[in-house]
């Protein structure tokens, strides 16, 4: 399937106009274009993050990461060479969509997945089939409201006006599904790309989302990505983000959940592509007895920056949640953890906690860490917990005290450190992907230069 081609906007982001949002929202029902100008009316109104005065922003300086200068790419180069998605590799009869620069290309649902009255389809086709669904749910998270828990971030606002590619995803009531979803987004072309996904669980439904992100090599381009994910009552739903991006592309992504009455929300982060990547997995716990798991692993090299900022919101008694995120660095990079948790008033019984580990490899590496617990109710849980450090010596004393080489040992105890997030992802390919990543960055390394923290040693030693 092929969405109807959009002629490119040609407009930049910092020059948004009404105009430019009608000609991407050309041929969309009345109720979507009323949205988009509404949004673009609140973007216009606004100004891009400001790192000093902007909390949420103060380690991530905007204007110098993010470059609002780029036109709004809303058409698939003709001769894109899109790479085989993990799901594709996975050889299995399961939906998958790809979006390349700013088009849907393609969506393909399965006949007994259809049958079952499972949705992956072009989110513009779904406004107009699917319309009752995607008038309820589109924005939900996004867009101000009493008790929304909505960003009013201008980098939110210019998706919801201009998104110009989306995948809409439905899983019906009852409907459980065993084999992953794949949702892929593929840059080609320099410039801004505004992917947008919809993913509505019914009650009881439960499905896995693969939500993979790739580029070609050179390509410099700026990514502003909203992932809107309602589970409904009982739902059960698996999004594993892959963020495989080649150096020149900058990626802000909000993926954004609302889990209902006793809905089980998993989101899992593999980053290691990109020049900058803020990811921003946030959940609002909107029924009793729901949770979430957000669960990263990154990977930073020379010149990458990720911030990532998994925010958990309890306004609904006896929900839970769990936040664990690694990460190793080597080289000039730079991570930022920010994990937020605020638990309302009214959510008592509330059960959490978050933790950030962060290993670093080389000198010129820096991780920031800042786990935040905002609570307004007394009857609850509640824990957090950040470290970083070296490899320790110890370890790595008894691996080679045993005959491992030197060189192996450090392999062995950094694929250690990933070990507790990937063993409780335990989805197809997922593991094999994370830890290709990760040997393939320990061997673009020189590991004699690999920082050991040593003093334990020393003092055991005497």
């Amino acid at each position: 399937m092929t969405t109807p081609t959009v002629t490119p906007v040609g407009t930049t982001l910092d020059g948004l106009t009404e105009d430019a949002v009608r000609a991407v929202a050309a041929g969309e029902p009345d109720w979507l274009v009323d949205r988009r100008l509404a949004a673009t009316k609140r973007f216009l109104d606004q100004a891009w993050p400001d790192s000093r005065t902007d909390e949420f922003w103060r380690s991530t300086p905007f204007a110098k990461r993010f470059d609002t200068s780029h036109p709004l790419i809303a058409e698939a180069s003709s001769d894109a060479a899109v790479p085989t998605s993990l799901v594709a590799s996975l050889e299995l009869t399961t939906a998958q969509l790809r979006i390349v620069d700013g088009e849907v290309v393609e969506a393909s649902v399965p006949a007994e997945l259809a049958a079952l009255g499972v949705v992956v389809t072009d989110l513009r086709t779904a406004a107009e089939e699917h319309a009752d669904l995607v008038r309820d749910h589109l924005g939900s998270l996004t867009t101000s409201g009493e008790g929304s828990g909505a960003d009013e971030d201008r980098t939110i606002s210019v998706n919801d006006a201009a998104w110009t590619a989306g995948a809409f995803i439905h899983v019906p009531a009852e409907v459980e599904l065993t084999d992953p979803i794949g949702v892929h987004v593929h840059v080609s072309r320099a410039g801004a790309h505004l992917p947008r996904v919809l993913a509505v669980l019914g009650h009881h439904a439960k499905a896995t989302i693969y939500l993979e992100h790739t580029s070609d090599e050179g390509v410099d381009a700026l990514v502003d990505e909203v992932v809107e994910v309602i589970a409904l009552d009982a739902a059960k739903v698996d999004v594993v983000s892959l963020h495989e991006w080649a150096m020149g592309v900058s990626h802000l992504a909000l993926h954004k959940f609302g889990a209902h009455r006793d809905a089980q929300v998993r989101h899992s982060a593999i980053v290691a592509g990109g020049a900058t990547v803020r990811l921003r997995p946030e959940c609002d716990l909107l029924g009793p007895g729901a949770s979430v798991r957000p669960l990263g692993i990154y990977y930073a090299d020379e010149g990458q920056w990720f911030d990532l900022q998994p925010y958990v919101r309890h306004l609904a008694p006896k929900a839970t949640s769990d936040v664990l995120y690694k990460g190793a660095l080597q080289g000039r990079s730079r991570t930022v953890f920010r994990g937020n948790v605020f638990v309302h008033k009214d959510a008592v019984g509330t059960v959490t906690d978050e933790n950030n580990r962060s290993l670093i490899l080389t000198e010129g590496a820096r991780a920031d860490a800042t786990p935040f617990l905002e609570i307004e109710c007394a009857d609850i849980t509640a824990g957090h917990g950040s470290a970083t450090g070296q490899i320790d010596a110890r370890h790595l004393f008894y691996l080679e005290a045993r005959g491992i080489p030197r060189a192996q040992a450090l392999r062995m105890l950094v694929h250690g450190f990933f070990r507790e997030v990937l063993t409780e992802i335990d989805l197809p390919g997922v593991e094999e992907r994370a830890l290709a990543h990760i040997e393939r960055e320990l061997a673009a390394t020189d590991l004699d230069r690999l920082g050991i923290n040593d003093a334990a040693l020393r003092d055991e030693l005497g």
